[in-house]
């Protein structure tokens, strides 16, 4: 018998598909090892990790242990990534060391009948470089988290915490709520005539010194509108262009979450789910990468279907891509793309939307240039004034022919008219507009914001703003990310004391940048995680000793219930709340009356858990009371990141 391990149950079934009887596919169901959460678990003068075995998942090491006595070879399958190669490691260090022998790593990036039994055809040892840079990462973020968060919890308020990643993305989100608070609108206007030529009619633009074209002062608006309508106009230029548009670049991890944001509404999470099961399913390639690598089977095969179905619109070469940064194609990963072009999916809902949107998106990638022609027309007004008319044809659809439906190209036709040609005013008029404030990130733009500047990884982007929303520092307003009075508050004590340490978004992504030197094996461990740490520890010391605790507000009122506490003021992340200055011997929480006195909260207020789920997340809903009103309602466990509520009928 031979072992087969991978992460996912649920590629126990498709793999084994295409193996032979003498092989048992098992599953690790992710990690099976874990920093235990009650201690650092990091010396921190070796810098060496202390695992366990993860308590969740005794039945399920059990049984890899016990299959791994009785196999004669063990085949470690784990995803083809740094985490997947270290979930094997981990995997091997659960074994008796004779176990240990028998294993080997094997890995694929699509689950297909070729890929699986490729795989197995040539076996490897475990990557340590890889192994070594997803330790760095779990022990920097480790350290940080444990010792920066402290500082939260003692100088912002109870209950909060930093992360390595999470609080630069906290900050941009932070930071871009303040540029639209700081704000200030300006009214603009433009000035547009109707004109007809002797083919019809079509719209043209006065033309301006400003950004757009644009009036920025009405006064001047006033004095040339009048002068525009008494004026003649006259063909002064006809300008032809061609304009050759390439397609886009093949999906990675970042531009298919950014894409499904804009095109879906779907938020990074769900996109990364959604992907998941595709990937599962043997339909499409390992979906966290950073690379526009394709394989030549699999462009060969898109170029056929192409020569097939658009023959006009193959070029004579195939197309590659590539990325500026240098760590873009790390780890030797694909693209994500269809398996195979002529698979029967069997999806359904946004599942096969998505893989439609893969589909599409691959097979555009390898055809050729969509070609524009695109015309001005230059026009002189009699008062001196200059106007443009804008407009553009779709000559050749190429990739278009493919991609229509994601990528909107609108044409913009004019009428036939010739240089000299005199025009007559239908109409002309002045519109007001007002600038507006920078967006705000949503899922799409922050995921190409965090690429754009280094910060995470493919594997990490969707989990981090999970990370934010659950913790209460970011509530979603519809696709928008806006940051909680909690999230400022976290996001500037560390922007003001560790500006200079890890909330610096070029030392964040210099950071990764060690970490892929890491897996590349162009640097040791120790090289990357003690120059951190030291100075980590340095900043952490000096805020320490310089930056007072915060201390709860006293209320001048001494606690009902001990009778010798002081009654003062909290915040947790679900708000303010009173209670007595002498926790943990006196427990009470206190409520205030109209008349500014203090008594015990009626235990009857208390939520109350039910075993109904949420149905905006999924989550169980409680039974909690309007203090105010005196009614019960439902609400969601979540909150306030699900704002989820019910009367009690």
């Amino acid at each position: 018998m031979k072992l087969l391990i991978v992460e996912s149950p649920n590629k126990c079934k498709t793999i084994k598909s295409y193996l032979g009887s003498d092989f048992v596919v098992e599953a690790s169901v992710g990690h099976v090892r874990t920093l235990p959460e009650s201690k650092l678990s990091v010396d921190e003068k070796t810098f060496e990790p202390t695992y366990a075995p993860e308590k969740k998942k005794a039945a399920v090491i059990k049984k890899l242990r016990e299959l791994a006595a009785k196999a004669e070879k063990v085949y470690l399958a784990t995803d083809p990534d740094r985490e997947g190669e270290a979930i094997s490691w981990h995997v091997l260090q659960l074994l008796n060391l004779k176990d240990r022998k028998k294993c080997v790593r094997i890995a694929f990036h699509e689950i297909t009948k070729k890929a699986v039994q490729e795989a197995i055809k040539n076996p490897r040892e475990i990557d340590q470089n890889l192994v070594e840079a997803q330790k760095a990462r779990q022990v920097l973020d480790r350290l940080l988290g444990y010792k920066v968060s402290p500082l939260v919890w003692r100088c912002v308020q109870r209950g909060t915490s930093a992360g390595r990643v999470q609080s630069v993305a906290l900050r941009m989100i932070v930071e871009r709520q303040k540029e639209i608070e700081a704000f200030k609108p300006d009214d603009y206007w433009f000035i547009d005539a109707n004109l007809q030529c002797a083919n019809g009619p079509f719209q043209a633009r006065v033309q301006t010194k400003e950004k757009d074209n644009r009036y920025v002062d009405h006064k001047q608006v006033d004095k040339d509108l009048p002068e525009l309508k008494k004026a003649t106009y006259s063909i002064a230029d006809v300008e032809k262009k061609q304009k050759s548009v390439a397609p886009y670049p093949p999906f990675d991890t970042a531009s298919l979450q950014t894409a499904c944001s804009s095109l879906f509404g779907w938020s990074a999470p769900k996109t990364q789910k959604l992907a998941q099961e595709i990937y599962e399913a043997g339909l499409s390639t390992y979906i966290r990468t950073d690379s526009f690598n394709m394989a030549k089977e699999a462009v060969d095969e898109a170029r056929e279907y192409i020569q097939k179905n658009h023959g006009t619109y193959l070029p004579d070469k195939p197309r590659a891509y590539s990325k500026k940064s240098s760590a873009a194609s790390q780890e030797a990963h694909e693209c994500i793309r269809p398996t195979h072009l002529n698979a029967e999916t069997g999806l359904s809902g946004d599942a096969a939307d998505l893989y439609k949107l893969i589909w599409a998106r691959f097979v555009a990638c390898q055809m050729s240039n969509m070609v524009v022609d695109t015309v001005t027309y230059w026009i002189d007004a009699s008062s001196g004034h200059k106007l443009a008319a804008h407009g553009q044809t779709v000559k050749e659809l190429g990739w278009y022919a493919i991609y229509a439906d994601y990528a909107q190209v609108k044409d913009a036709i004019l009428p036939e008219v010739a240089a000299g040609e005199k025009l007559k005013l239908l109409d002309i008029k002045d519109t007001k507009h007002t600038t507006q404030p920078p967006p705000k990130y949503n899922d799409g733009s922050l995921v190409k914001r965090m690429e754009e500047e280094g910060i995470g990884r493919p594997s990490t982007r969707a989990a981090i703003i999970k990370a934010l929303q659950d913790k209460g520092y970011v509530d979603k307003d519809g696709k928008a990310f806006t940051p909680t009075e909690l999230g400022k508050k976290v996001s500037d004590f560390l922007l003001g004391q560790f500006l200079d340490n890890f909330m610096d978004i070029k030392y964040t992504a210099g950071l990764e940048e060690d970490l892929d030197l890491i897996a590349d094996g162009k640097k040791g461990y120790l090289d990357v995680v003690k120059p951190t740490y030291e100075t980590l520890m340095s900043k952490v010391s000096t805020v320490r000793a310089t930056v007072p605790k915060k201390e709860p507000a006293k209320m001048g009122a001494v606690c009902p219930v001990c009778k010798k506490g002081d009654v003062i003021e909290r915040e947790s992340r679900f708000g303010k709340f009173y209670c007595c200055s002498a926790y943990p011997k006196c427990k009470a929480i206190l409520v205030k009356g109209d008349d500014d006195k203090f008594t015990k909260k009626a235990s009857g207020s208390s939520s109350e858990m039910t075993k109904e789920k949420c149905p905006e997340c999924g989550a169980f809903l409680a039974i909690r009371t309007n203090r105010a009103k005196g009614t019960k309602f439902y609400g969601c466990t979540k909150y306030p990141r699900c704002k989820y509520t019910r009367d009690v009928e």
